[in-house]
């Protein structure tokens, strides 16, 4: 960074001749990069944990609240900004942010954006996916520079106020709530106020799981996320309704300045995410851009927006909806025109229908690997869903405004309620239908990191002949598509050899993977094959992930929950009782005290414990002289720290799910 510095300011006193021309700007983009990645590891940095957090007792502590509260079935979650009291100096010295669970009351309830508490509590560091394949919170909330969390009983935290100068965004935040309340005094309720209050205001508390799935399995998920298309729809709103002030002096400043202002406002109500700013910033820059008697190139303004952004938060730059922003507007800039010329439709009906679907393919060949990578998932009839939701989508933004703005007219506001409230309905009816549809979305995708830059370089390539019409580019394109075809063929090959034991965490549950090549056998309660879905949808991703084609499933225990006594021969796991063999390993599965008679010893490689039996682990030690102990999650809390404790003063490798998340052993 400093060397690049140097030789910027070197070429700013020098005037480089012709063929430097590039260096100015090459040390320009050095320079904001370092600047970038030291900005990064600053903020990103695990902070210091002093004394007090090594023990187990608790830490008084202040914090502000810094995003809006979210609700759950038992806890109100809080990201905060955590502060410690120096009593020598008697100043708050920041200590980085932390989460925080709330038990839920009328007082958690209260909380707001802004916010200043004060409590105590036992802080953790957040830990990585419990399972493979797993959500990460670790990996999620350390982008945005929280790593630890902690539980805070409703007696031990109070209020102590809130800040006497209200800052823009708490006060936008506060305005979003009278609004959320306008909505609901007006008979929008249960699934209706979900979806309109999401799209409208960017308020998601209400979107439950089984919602949430029927928009992502339609593809109409964007539609809940405020992002660009919405406040496009009210750039369109804005333009059309204060289009006559273009007839008056100084109009069309008066205009802009009331149009940039408005876009902001919505902006900040809806909580200010990545796609929202990024499409307020560049409508902002357009609007000023052609207010100044100047035509704006789109490619400019995206890559101006982007800079502003990064420079405020570089760790935008991993977060997913950024990347989508950003990819799909890419997209649509370089794509749009190419596939809308392929067709000639005619009429109005049809061309307006036709640059619809040429918008939605190209913002969906931009990000659909990166959607691939993220989500796992691909809706086939996102076409047909972005004909149909997105003109309802635009109805409901255009009702909600009109019953938002004359809220004080009830004549006026009842017509947009009922408006609102069909659009709305029609709007989840539809797509409840597309999700319906037989193969309406194709799951178990994983595609590794390799793979998504491969299917972004085979889209570049393809996108580049498609712009220039040079056969050149298919050179690269081939190129790129048998380097994917060596690269996946190496990787099946290396998977055919592969042997791996997962014990997965899932509470109160046994349950056992054993994979070698693309054949798995999975040992699991008796119960839990039919009453557990969280255990079932692991073991259904883990499958998908791994690349299983065949796979078996077998109860642990009987129905009376006693082992099986009789031998079983599964392929390549040998079974009887709670002894396995599996690839030259011997395994036992303990659920039972070790009976009385049993003084030989049996050398085994790994110990299972399940079911909270009673036994410690000098028994355990003596008996079988494991290389290898693993509690599974279905025993009790205090018995599997006290096994973990035993064994750490044995030296005895003891390996707690309940604790440290799934187990997993890969053997080749």
């Amino acid at each position: 960074g400093l060397l690049s510095g140097l030789l910027l300011l070197f070429v700013l006193l020098w005037k480089p001749p012709f063929r430097w021309r590039w260096l100015p700007g090459f040390n320009i983009f050095l320079l904001m990069f370092w600047l970038g990645v030291l900005t990064v590891q600053s903020n990103c940095q695990l902070p210091t944990v002093n004394c007090q957090l090594r023990t187990a007792d608790c830490q008084l502590f202040s914090a502000e609240i810094l995003e809006p509260p979210r609700h759950t079935s038992k806890t109100v979650k809080l990201i905060v900004s955590r502060y410690d009291l120096d009593t020598n100096a008697n100043t708050l010295i920041r200590e980085g942010k932390a989460l925080l669970f709330l038990e839920k009351d009328s007082n958690s309830l209260a909380l707001q954006f802004g916010d200043w508490i004060i409590g105590s509590t036992s802080l953790k560091s957040l830990k990585n996916g419990a399972n493979p394949y797993a959500f990460d919170p670790a990996g999620y909330y350390g982008k945005k520079g929280v790593f630890r969390q902690g539980w805070v009983a409703s007696t031990d935290w109070e209020r102590t106020g809130i800040p006497e100068h209200n800052s823009i965004k708490r006060l936008a935040f506060i305005f979003r709530d009278r609004l959320l309340k306008v909505l609901r005094d007006n008979s929008l309720q249960g699934e209706e106020f979900a979806v309109a209050s999401a799209i409208l205001l960017g308020y998601y508390g209400e979107i439950g799981q089984d919602l949430k799935k029927g928009f992502a399995a339609s593809g109409a998920m964007h539609i809940l996320a405020v992002s660009g298309m919405h406040v496009g729809i009210l750039y369109l709103f804005l333009e059309t309704l204060l289009g006559f002030l273009k007839r008056r002096r100084y109009g069309s400043i008066v205009k802009a300045v009331l149009m940039v202002l408005m876009i902001w406002v919505y902006a900040f109500i809806t909580g200010l995410s990545p796609p929202v700013f990024r499409a307020a910033l560049m409508l902002s820059l357009l609007i000023l851009g052609k207010t100044a008697g100047r035509k704006p190139d789109s490619l400019n303004v995206v890559a101006g927006s982007m800079f502003i952004m990064l420079v405020a938060d570089p760790m935008l730059l991993f977060h997913t909806g950024f990347q989508f922003s950003y990819l799909a507007v890419t997209g649509i800039l370089f794509l749009y025109s190419p596939i809308f010329q392929l067709i000639r439709a005619p009429g109005w009906v049809l061309s307006r229908g036709w640059s619809l679907v040429s918008l939605s393919l190209a913002a969906q060949i931009s990000t659909f690997p990166l959607a691939l990578y993220a989500f796992h998932q691909f809706p086939n009839y996102f076409i047909l869903t972005n004909l149909l939701v997105l003109p309802l989508t635009s109805l409901v933004i255009y009702c909600g405004i009109g019953l938002l703005a004359l809220n004080p007219v009830p004549v006026l506001s009842q017509w947009f309620a009922k408006g609102l409230c069909f659009f709305v309905g029609t709007l989840n009816v539809t797509v409840s239908f597309i999700e319906g549809l037989p193969g309406s979305v194709t799951t178990g995708i994983y595609p590794s990191f390799p793979d998504t830059l491969v299917l972004y370089l085979a889209i570049i390539s393809a996108g580049c002949f498609l712009l220039t019409r040079k056969p050149a580019w298919l050179f690269p394109f081939l190129l790129v598509n048998l380097a994917a075809s060596v690269y996946g063929l190496g990787r099946d090959v290396i998977r055919m050899d592969r042997c791996i034991l997962t014990v997965f965490q899932v509470k109160g549950v046994s349950q056992y993977s054993f994979a070698n090549g693309t054949q798995e056998v999975c040992l699991k309660d008796f119960a839990a094959v039919y009453r557990e879905p969280y255990a079932q949808e692991l073991l259904t991703t883990y499958r998908a992930a791994e690349r299983i084609t065949r796979s078996l499933t077998v109860p642990l225990t009987d129905r009376n929950l006693a082992p099986f006594s009789r031998y079983q021969d599964l392929s390549f796991l040998k079974r009887k009782g709670d002894y396995l063999q599996w690839n030259n390993l011997r395994i036992v599965v303990l659920s039972s005290s070790l009976p009385p008679r049993c003084t030989d010893s049996l050398h085994v490689d790994l110990v299972i414990i399940r079911g909270s039996p009673k036994i410690t682990i000098g028994e355990i030690n003596r008996y079988f002289s494991p290389r290898q102990i693993v509690i599974d999650p279905s025993n009790s809390w205090v018995l599997a720290r006290n096994w973990k404790e035993e064994a750490e003063k044995l030296g005895v490798p003891c390996h707690s799910v309940l604790e440290e998340g799934a187990f997993v052993l890969n053997v080749r």
